[in-house]
């Protein structure tokens, strides 16, 4: 951000407005909102995998992949670990976990760094071509081998979030991120 210009929590809420009907759009906003954020300072973070979808990087679209060891399972009468295992890693709960962790905050800052690197390294690059998403791995909750053969190519697959890249927004993080919040 500019020397002087904060970035706050309102900021923040302002850029998940901007598309809306995209998982975490309206659904997150209070929640970023709500948090003690007045930043003028420097980010850190690692991705943990940057991937395409095809062999041409022109063509591809790239991907954040970022890895979780959330536990979600049951326990039993006496407090103690039951069960965990995919049949606890379904779509609502993972979003529960996305949301209570802020993991939503953190792909779309995941995004905007390989947005930027896109634009300095791939040639034409284009957000709507070429930015694809991110992918949320809840290693816990992904089946082996065997069990993913049995669910198909058509069911969604327990222990993983995937997103398409809701572009505009990530576009709008950059531009506060460049320039602070209004």
């Amino acid at each position: 951000a500019q020397k002087g210009k904060n970035i706050r929590s309102v900021d923040l809420a302002n850029v998940f407005s901007k598309d809306p009907g995209s998982r975490f759009g309206a659904t997150y906003i209070e929640k970023i909102a709500s948090l003690n954020i007045s930043s003028r300072g420097f980010l850190t973070g690692s991705i943990d995998l940057v991937f395409t979808d095809q062999k041409n990087d022109l063509e591809a679209r790239w991907w954040v992949a970022d890895w979780k060891s959330n536990w979600i399972g049951h326990y039993d009468e006496e407090k103690q670990i039951a069960t965990c295992g995919p049949i606890h890693y379904d779509q609502k709960t993972m979003e529960n976990q996305m949301l209570d962790h802020h993991y939503p905050l953190q792909a779309h800052l995941y995004l905007v760094a390989l947005h930027r690197f896109l634009g300095w390294r791939l040639p034409n690059y284009n957000p709507k071509k070429h930015l694809g998403g991110y992918v949320y791995v809840f290693l816990r909750g992904v089946p082996g081998g065997e069990a993913l053969e049995e669910r198909g190519r058509t069911k969604k697959v327990p222990g993983l979030v995937v997103e398409k890249a809701p572009v505009e927004r990530i576009l709008e993080l950059n531009r506060v991120l460049e320039m602070g919040g209004k």
